[in-house]
C-alpha cells in the first residue's frame, strides 16, 4: 500500500508541474499575435510616444514615456 501511495503522490506532483509549464506557454503565445496585430500595436505605441514628445516638462515627459512603455509592454 505504501508503494501505491508513493506512486500516486509522484504522479500528482508530475501532473501539477506540467500544468504550470502549459500555463507559461499559453502566456507567451498570446503576446505574439498576428503580424497585423503587431503592426497596429506598434503604431499605437509610436503615437503615444509622439504625444509624449510635445510635453515641455522633462519629468512629465519621462513619466509619459514610461507609462506608454508599460501600457504597450515595451519595457
Amino acid at each position: 500500500m505504501t508503494k501505491l501511495t508513493s506512486i500516486l503522490a509522484a504522479a500528482a506532483l508530475a501532473l501539477s508541474l506540467s500544468g504550470l509549464s502549459f500555463a507559461a506557454d499559453d502566456k507567451t503565445q498570446d503576446q505574439t499575435g498576428t503580424p497585423q496585430d503587431q503592426t497596429k500595436q506598434d503604431q499605437e505605441y509610436l503615437a503615444a510616444l509622439k504625444k509624449c514628445e510635445s510635453i515641455q516638462d522633462a519629468a512629465k515627459q519621462q513619466k509619459c514615456i514610461d507609462q506608454a512603455k508599460q501600457k504597450h509592454n515595451k519595457m
